[in-house]
């Protein structure tokens, strides 16, 4: 396993393909939304996650900025 298993994919300061790590996400709130006939209702959960590159910066993003490093 490494250490830095998921790469930036958005250009955002010139951090694109740099390699990166998940250091948190953000929690289920208290709140929650169900559509009829879709199952169950759940509860909501911003895309929000903070990750940290080699050299020690790190940045809050969407979780749609990262994605799983091929090996």
């Amino acid at each position: 396993m490494t250490a830095l298993p998921y790469l930036y994919r958005w250009d955002r300061h010139g951090r694109k393909g740099q390699p990166c790590r998940l250091s948190a996400r953000s929690r289920a709130g208290t709140a929650s939304f169900a559509l009829p006939g879709f199952g169950l209702p759940r509860p909501a959960r911003f895309n929000s996650i903070r990750v940290e590159f080699a050299d020690g910066a790190a940045m809050i993003t969407s979780g749609n900025a990262i994605r799983k490093a091929k090996p």
